[in-house]
């Protein structure tokens, strides 16, 4: 993941969600605009990091949730590449369907973000629910089934890896 930030970084693509404190954050503004496409203050010291550990709880379940879907489709003989056109033009529509649906269908997890960090990342939030006092059976499912990958050494396939748990005749179904 480094390697992409710093990508990221040099063209002036990421996305940067900053917290501390905010005359700090106005003084470096312009900097910070120049390594980014876009970005946010998100509030005190802290919070970015509970901003970015919620952003990727999210995308944890929406992978595992495409996965489900596709491996679900796939079972009961539909065309992958209409399925995934109609998640596109439905509630089914999500970044990670634009950026993962091709890599879950042709089996291809070169790693951009591993399923070890999306279990890291998940649990994480967790333990933020745990102290806010509420259950996520969404996100400790998720966490399962990427720690599950971890189990079948899997752990460093890019999270879209999780369809091997899904799809059927793979690894995991």
């Amino acid at each position: 993941m480094y390697g992409i930030q710093h990508h990221s970084a040099r063209q002036g693509s990421l996305y940067l969600m900053i917290g501390g404190r905010e005359p700090v954050y106005q003084s470096h503004k312009e900097l910070l605009e120049k390594l980014s496409a876009s970005m946010r203050y998100v509030g005190a010291c802290g919070m970015a990091a509970k901003v970015k550990a919620l952003v990727n709880m999210v995308m944890n379940i929406n992978t595992a949730a495409l996965a489900e879907g596709l491996g679900l489709g796939q079972a009961l003989g539909l065309d992958l590449a209409m399925l995934v056109e109609v998640f596109s033009q439905t509630g089914a529509n999500s970044r990670v369907l634009q950026t993962d649906s091709d890599d879950m269908i042709n089996r291809d997890h070169d790693c951009f973000f591993s399923a070890s960090h999306a279990a890291k990342d998940s649990g994480i939030a967790l333990d933020l629910a745990r102290q806010a006092g509420l259950n996520l059976p969404l996100a400790a499912a998720t966490k399962n089934q990427y720690d599950r990958m971890i189990t079948l050494g899997l752990g460093e396939l890019d999270k879209s890896g999780i369809a091997e748990l899904t799809f059927p005749g793979r690894l995991g179904a």
